[in-house]
């Protein structure tokens, strides 16, 4: 776009736009559209992008929702008329419910973004259906081939045994392995969901002693120690070790980094550092009535808070939860209190210098600093100038024998001639994308002639 097709004083088009369960707000002048979507079903009513320093989201009816007297209605609110579009929501909600982007492409890099980490390791990682089972958001997906025990235990003629198999309940943790091993003999009885406090993705698990011919390989396939097999008698067979194949897939994009698949782990094959540090506080208990009020058991996006059924009435693990503040928003009778200490941020130091801006906001989310109102403040150093001599004359066409410093001077016209004509390289070089703006050079470069 030439600089001559923009309106002095154009004034942005600011939209908004409801599609299904999405928010679309646009910002857009003939040089720069900005996006901000917003997923409804991804957010969760926390309280993390509530310290926009613009004050333009608010809170939903979030209780109202957690009490299933709404159902789809936005948990927060943005007001189209306030919001910058700056992006400072999309880099702390780590529930992904906000999308800022600019021309197209992200607002946020990966020095500026609140997240956690979840790492597999694949060495110890068997794997087994565990974690995929236990997962709250549903970030894992895991395909697991065990050899079948028929095709491992063959037999020289009559097929007979005689033994003992008991399986102890309170040590197993239901990884799901001896089933795929033997489906015939080992029966789990599979839950829909997985339930604090222990999170055990099955109701029980039994032996068909029919169909048990006692070899012992579900005793050492099991992580648990949970299987004890006796063979008394039996009748002449080999028996092979099974072995265990397949592959854990993880969705970064869903996972929050709750910690609870690390906490069943087996294995101990994965490894989570949570974004966010705090504690969550019970205070007036005589208010809470978990028989009738289920608001934060509904809202809580990783299953951190259940009623105990005892004076306790209810409790929150503290290794599970990830301080959002879902919870305190949906209780009508303030029982709960979250409070965030820490974040987890790599490398903000290596982001540009506005961006290190955030910090402030980052700051405000777990309450170190109170929310800034206006432009972010800088610290400015005022140095007197040194006062060039009058009679010291200066001569601006001086060059270098080789005449690098006028090919320099007519290389630095011709980006700035470039950069006018097309104010989205100047955005790509403002934000550290200088490949488009080389590339757009050497296109320039091959269409002139040569001098």
């Amino acid at each position: 776009m030439e600089r001559q097709d923009v309106s002095v004083g154009e004034r942005p088009v600011v939209s908004m736009d409801v599609t299904e369960a999405k928010v679309r707000l646009e910002w857009n002048t003939s040089l720069l559209l900005r996006r901000l979507d917003y997923d409804i079903d991804k957010c969760v009513g926390c309280s993390l992008c509530l310290p926009c320093p613009w004050e333009a989201i608010t809170l939903g009816p979030v209780a109202e929702t957690a009490a299933g007297r709404i159902e789809g209605a936005p948990l927060v609110m943005v007001d189209p008329d306030i919001c910058t579009f700056c992006g400072l929501c999309d880099s702390a909600c780590v529930f992904k419910a906000f999308d800022a982007s600019y021309e197209g492409e992200s607002a946020i890099n990966e020095f500026v973004r609140i997240d956690g980490v979840h790492v597999v390791d694949n060495e110890k990682c068997a794997p087994c259906l565990l974690c995929a089972k236990v997962c709250p958001t549903g970030a894992l997906e895991v395909d697991v081939k065990v050899d079948h025990k028929k095709d491992l235990v063959v037999y020289r003629g009559d097929v007979s045994a005689e033994g003992t198999i008991k399986i102890d309940e309170d040590k197993c943790s239901y990884c799901g392995l001896c089933e795929i091993l033997c489906p015939e003999a080992i029966k789990i009885f599979w839950s829909e969901s997985a339930e604090p406090p222990d999170f055990r993705p099955a109701v029980g698990i039994r032996v068909v002693e029919e169909e048990c011919d006692y070899c012992g390989l579900c005793e050492g396939i099991c992580p648990d120690d949970a299987i004890k097999v006796e063979c008394t008698k039996s009748s002449s067979r080999k028996i092979t070790e099974p072995k265990i194949s397949g592959e854990l897939r993880h969705d970064d994009e869903k996972c929050v980094k709750c910690s609870l698949c690390a906490g069943v782990c087996p294995y101990d094959a994965i490894k989570v550092e949570k974004p966010f540090s705090g504690e969550v506080k019970v205070q007036h208990l005589e208010r809470c009535d978990p028989t009738g009020c289920v608001n934060c058991f509904n809202i809580c996006p990783v299953k951190a808070i259940y009623p105990t059924g005892t004076e306790s009435k209810l409790e929150v693990l503290d290794g599970n939860c990830i301080y959002c503040g879902a919870c305190e928003n949906a209780c009508p009778d303030e029982v709960l209190v979250v409070s965030r200490s820490g974040y987890k941020l790599d490398e903000l130091e290596r982001a540009r210098e506005w961006e290190k801006a955030r910090k402030h906001f980052f700051d405000a989310v777990v309450g170190i600093e109170k929310t800034p109102s206006g432009l972010f403040e800088r610290d400015l150093n005022v140095v007197e100038a040194r006062q060039r001599p009058q009679d010291v004359a200066i001569d601006d066409e001086w060059d270098t024998e080789d005449g690098v410093r006028a090919a320099a001077k007519n290389l630095v016209g011709s980006v700035s001639r470039l950069l006018s004509r097309d104010p989205s390289l100047q955005m790509h070089l403002e934000r550290g994308r200088t490949e488009k703006v080389i590339e757009k050079i050497k296109e320039q470069s091959k269409g002139s002639p040569k001098k």
